[in-house]
C-alpha cells in the first residue's frame, strides 16, 4: 500500500472518534479524545471539543497549549491558568472550545508545529456540523509557545506552513486571535529581556533554538520565517494581546512590538498589558482576563 493510500485508509478509520460524545446535563457536549491527524512514523494527533448547550451553529475558539513548543499537553496546564477556567468561560458565553495537540520540537523543528495546528482547524471547519459550530467565525486562543502558533493562524504566511497532515483542502484560516505572550520576534527576544530574566533564547539548545534547529545568531533566516513580525501585513486577522510587564520569559516587548506593527499596518489591534504579572499571569489578580477575552471574540466572531 503506498504511503498516500495508506494515510488516507487512516483518517477513515480515525473518524470512528466522531460518534464517542457524552452530553452534560446542562445540554453542552464534549468529545474528548478526537483523533484528527496520523502522521507517518510519529504519535496520532488528538484534540478535545467542547460544544455548547443550544441550537447553534455556535462560533468556536481553538486553544493552543504552552510548553515552549517542547512540552505540554491540550488538557494539561499550570494552576494559575487552571484557575481561570478557560473553557468554561468560553463555553458559558456560547462558544464552541477545541484544544488541539501537535508535535513538539523533539518531533519535528518549525514548522511542523503550526502545520498540526492548521491540520486542527481544517478538521474544524470540515466536521462543523457534527460539532454544530460555525466554519465561518473560529477564533483562535494562545499561551506563551501556543500564543506563537495561534499568532501564525491569524497571519496570511508561504504555502509551505500549510502541511499537508490530516484532512486537506478546507481553509485554515481564522477571524480573530487572541496572543498570550507569544513570542513574536525571536531576533529580539534576549534584547527586550527583563535584567532577571528566566532564560536566554539565543543558545541552540533552548525552547527557541530548539524550534527551529540551532542557535538564533547562526539561522537569522530560519529565525525571521518563524517570527510572526515576519508576516504581518494589512490582511492579519484582528488581535487582542495579553502579556504581563514582568513576565521574566517572554519579556512584554514582544507584545508591544506585535502591536505596533498591526498598528501600522491598517489591522484592528488590542494591547492591555498586565501590570506586574509575570509569565502565565502570576501575580496579579487574574478575574479581568476572560472577560476582555470574551469581548474581543464577541466583536468579531458575533459582531
Amino acid at each position: 500500500m503506498s504511503t498516500q493510500n495508506m494515510h488516507e485508509q487512516m483518517l477513515s478509520e480515525l473518524d470512528v472518534c466522531l460518534d464517542r460524545f457524552e452530553t452534560r446535563p446542562e445540554g453542552s457536549r464534549v468529545w474528548r479524545e478526537l483523533y484528527f491527524a496520523q502522521p507517518i512514523g510519529v504519535r496520532p494527533l488528538t484534540m478535545t471539543v467542547m460544544a455548547p448547550a443550544g441550537p447553534g451553529p455556535h462560533p468556536l475558539v481553538v486553544q493552543i497549549h504552552g510548553g515552549g513548543w517542547m512540552a505540554g499537553h491540550p488538557n494539561v496546564t499550570n494552576d494559575n491558568l487552571e484557575n481561570m477556567k478557560i473553557a468554561a468561560n468560553l463555553l458559558a458565553a456560547g462558544y464552541a472550545v477545541a484544544r488541539p495537540a501537535y508535535r513538539l520540537s523533539a518531533e519535528g523543528t518549525f514548522p511542523t508545529q503550526l502545520h498540526d495546528c492548521k491540520a486542527a482547524v481544517r478538521y474544524l471547519r470540515h466536521h462543523a456540523g457534527v460539532f454544530n459550530i460555525d466554519p465561518e467565525r473560529i477564533g483562535a486562543l494562545g499561551e506563551s509557545a501556543g500564543g506563537h502558533l495561534a499568532v501564525m493562524l491569524g497571519l496570511e504566511t508561504p504555502s509551505e506552513f500549510e502541511g499537508e497532515v490530516g484532512i486537506t483542502g478546507p481553509s485554515s484560516a481564522v477571524k480573530a486571535v487572541v496572543n498570550w505572550y507569544g513570542v513574536i520576534d525571536f531576533l529580539s527576544l534576549d534584547a527586550q529581556a527583563l535584567p532577571d530574566a528566566r532564560a536566554v533564547h539565543e543558545p541552540a539548545d533552548s525552547a527557541a533554538g530548539r524550534l527551529i534547529g540551532g542557535a538564533l545568531s547562526q539561522n537569522h533566516d530560519l529565525a525571521r520565517r518563524a517570527s510572526p513580525i515576519t508576516w504581518v501585513n494589512a490582511r492579519a486577522v484582528p488581535c487582542l494581546i495579553q502579556h504581563g510587564t514582568m513576565d521574566r520569559l517572554v519579556p512584554s516587548g514582544q507584545g508591544v512590538q506585535f502591536f505596533e506593527a498591526l498598528k501600522a499596518a491598517g489591522v484592528p489591534a488590542e494591547l492591555e498589558l498586565i501590570e506586574g504579572a509575570e509569565h502565565c499571569f502570576r501575580g496579579v489578580d487574574t478575574a479581568p482576563i476572560m472577560p476582555s477575552v470574551v469581548r474581543f471574540f464577541d466583536t468579531y466572531l458575533r459582531g
